[in-house]
């Protein structure tokens, strides 16, 4: 079997992402995005689970959403000036 061309880079075959999962401490070359934390003064970074502790935490809220249920419309321009 060969490893198609998509899968190769410059340095050869592209390498899985590996993460550690936030709720069993495992590591999984399958990690999930349970949460994203955001930072005022620098990057933020995601929080990641295995596949098996994903179901366990709630849904990703839609960043458009939050801003419909204060009553508002994301790009209406509302706020601004």
């Amino acid at each position: 079997m060969s490893t198609p061309p998509s899968a190769l880079g410059a340095q050869g075959p592209a390498r899985k992402p590996v993460r550690l999962c936030v709720r069993c401490d495992r590591i999984t070359d399958e990690p999930v995005v349970v949460s994203e934390v955001h930072s005022g003064s620098g990057p933020g970074f995601n929080v990641y689970a295995c596949p098996a502790c994903a179901p366990c935490f709630p849904p990703l809220p839609d960043v458009l959403e939050l801003f419909e249920d204060r009553g508002g419309s994301a790009g209406s321009g509302k706020g601004a000036g």
